[in-house]
């Protein structure tokens, strides 16, 4: 490859409307078509690093940046003025524009596809996106990954709301409503910077989030990616994820397509869920016959007199212990002794009435479960 091909661009002439975007790239210099088509991956699809561009080539980090932007110079001059281009590129601000003023790379670029309008690639997209003055683009720094950008933000902004962003987690261990936290940069950015009108859009904020680096939004809250309440990586994490949103008992069978439900990026195997619900007993209680609850809610109270004080209170009647028995073991796998020692153990909350046969102590039958539970704690 010769990179020290000359070109006038004055003597250049092409009929644009005719051309498609990789022949309009033959009218760059060799050098500079050669780094838009392997940057971009015009024709293979795939995006070559600029470090893997200058190594192959012998050239500096310096020289091939260089080269990328008197590319992007030529090739703007190219395209504008002309119908088939500047569409995309008023499309894309509308977009932008109607999302708070910020999106991540890969998601502007879907949306322009999703629309229908073009015959671009999704790399083609990217191209004419960067090409152009009026929208922004923010190449991936050690903070901030890829996004565009209009309205008059700014880098060394975006870069002073992530640093406040770090430093509130560095000081809280806890991960904050996502709304919440927007308020909070609101109060801190907006004055100061009054004529940014994204700074005053909730949706800027949200689509900000995406892109910034070690924080992860998750289930509308906000924190720092070692957070497991907003970066649930584990089984473990999210199986309580799943049963917390649940809320109530569930067989260890279901588990799996709920997981899924919440999490579909990787499959999750039942043999898997129902070790981690046997291994985190301090976490997870079995409440027998296949059923699990969360120990942190109130089925950690979920022992035999508990279910019995359920029935009780279903039936609001004195009931034989086969009768007990029998509507217990629709949720507890125990024996007939167990459920009588229970009866006979906790003489506070059950009355003996006659032989085999029990009642809830009048005292208690106006109380929720809750209350009873606290009595039968105050009670030991």
């Amino acid at each position: 490859m010769n990179f020290n091909i000359k070109m006038d661009d004055s003597k250049i002439v092409v009929d644009i409307e005719k051309t498609h975007l990789k022949d309009v790239l033959q009218y760059c210099k060799p050098k500079e078509q050669l780094v838009l088509l392997r940057k971009f991956g015009i024709l293979t699809g795939k995006e070559t690093p600029l470090q893997r561009i200058w190594k192959d080539y012998n050239l500096t980090r310096e020289r091939v940046r260089q080269i990328e932007s008197q590319a992007l110079m030529r090739f703007r001059r190219l395209i504008v003025g002309n119908k088939k281009y500047t569409t995309v590129l008023d499309e894309a601000k509308k977009i932008l524009l109607s999302v708070g003023g910020l999106l991540q790379e890969d998601e502007l670029v879907a949306k322009l596809i999703n629309k229908k309008m073009f015959e671009f690639s999704p790399q083609e997209l990217k191209l004419i996106l960067v090409s152009d003055f009026d929208v922004n683009y923010l190449k991936r720094n050690r903070r901030i990954d890829k996004c565009f950008y209009v309205d008059n933000l700014f880098e060394d902004l975006l870069t002073s709301i992530v640093i406040y962003m770090n430093n509130v987690f560095k000081k809280s261990d806890d991960s904050i409503d996502i709304y919440e936290f927007i308020e909070m940069l609101k109060d801190q950015f907006v004055r100061k910077y009054d004529e940014v009108e994204s700074l005053k859009n909730d949706m800027f904020y949200v689509n900000f989030f995406k892109v910034v680096r070690g924080i992860k939004t998750f289930d509308w809250r906000i924190g720092d990616e070692k957070d497991a309440t907003v970066n649930p990586k584990t089984i473990r994490l999210k199986i309580l994820y799943t049963m917390r949103k649940i809320a109530k008992p569930i067989h260890y069978q279901e588990l799996p397509d709920k997981i899924l439900e919440r999490f579909p990026q990787k499959s999750v195997k039942l043999n898997t869920v129902h070790n981690e619900l046997v291994k985190n007993n301090d976490i997870f209680v079995n409440l027998g016959l296949g059923i699990y609850g969360l120990v942190e809610r109130w089925y950690k109270w979920w022992t035999v007199q508990t279910i019995i004080v359920r029935i009780f209170k279903a039936t609001n009647r004195q009931m034989t212990v086969k009768e007990i028995s029998k509507e217990l073991l629709k949720e507890k796998m125990v024996s007939p002794n167990t459920i009588l020692l229970n009866l006979q153990k906790y003489k506070n909350i059950f009355e003996r009435v006659d032989k085999w046969i029990y009642k809830l102590k009048e005292n208690l039958n106006d109380m929720t479960e809750d209350e009873i539970k606290d009595y039968a704690e105050k009670s030991k």
